[in-house]
């Protein structure tokens, strides 16, 4: 299994957030300090004035301050960038922009392997919350069938039941991972 970091770095970032969320003045200035500069950036590459740039990272970074202990944020440099990102594309959209900054806008991402990561573990972390939910011999059975490629026949065999009864463990786990996870697939597409 992979790590949720990066780098190191990224990970001595996310340890100063945890300390922030205590809010530990000491431990934003560090965060600021090691993360204003791409910040800024990455918002005066999508956007024409870079004042407001400025403007939109000082945003983010009071509006994290502002609500460390109330939002519970695992990593937090994917989560910054996020934030910049809506708000540059909130800055575009409010104002009038040419089409060339238009489709600029639209071809500029969050460095893709951060976000793309955590995103990535989230639903990883969902979909084994949702199987470990399941009851026991739907899960056993799910487990060899989706994990351990089993065929449906294999199962019946090995568990001493009928197919019929493995395709409808099956089909009551898949059943209950679409509803679980709709709003996931709403998030991703």
């Amino acid at each position: 299994m992979t790590t949720p970091y990066t780098t190191e770095s990224d990970a001595r970032i996310d340890r100063f957030a945890r300390r922030v969320q205590n809010s530990d003045k000491e431990a934003f200035n560090i965060l600021f300090n090691m993360l204003w500069e791409p910040m800024y950036t990455y918002a005066a590459s999508m956007l024409p004035d870079r004042s407001v740039a400025e403007d939109l990272v000082q945003e983010v970074w009071i509006d994290y301050w502002q609500r460390r202990e109330e939002v519970q944020i695992r990593h937090i440099k994917p989560y910054l960038y996020r934030a910049i990102r809506y708000r540059c594309y909130n800055a575009l959209r409010d104002s009038k922009f040419t089409p060339l900054q238009a489709e600029t806008a639209h071809t500029i991402t969050t460095p893709a392997e951060t976000e793309l990561e955590e995103d990535v573990t989230e639903l990883s972390k969902k979909i084994q919350t949702i199987i470990a939910d399941l009851p026991e011999r739907c899960r056993e059975i799910f487990t060899l069938s989706r994990i351990h490629h089993y065929s449906n026949t294999e199962i019946a065999g090995q568990l001493q039941i009928s197919r019929r009864s493995v395709e409808n463990q099956l089909s009551l786990a898949l059943a209950k991972l679409r509803r679980e996870l709709y709003v996931v697939r709403i998030f991703f597409f």
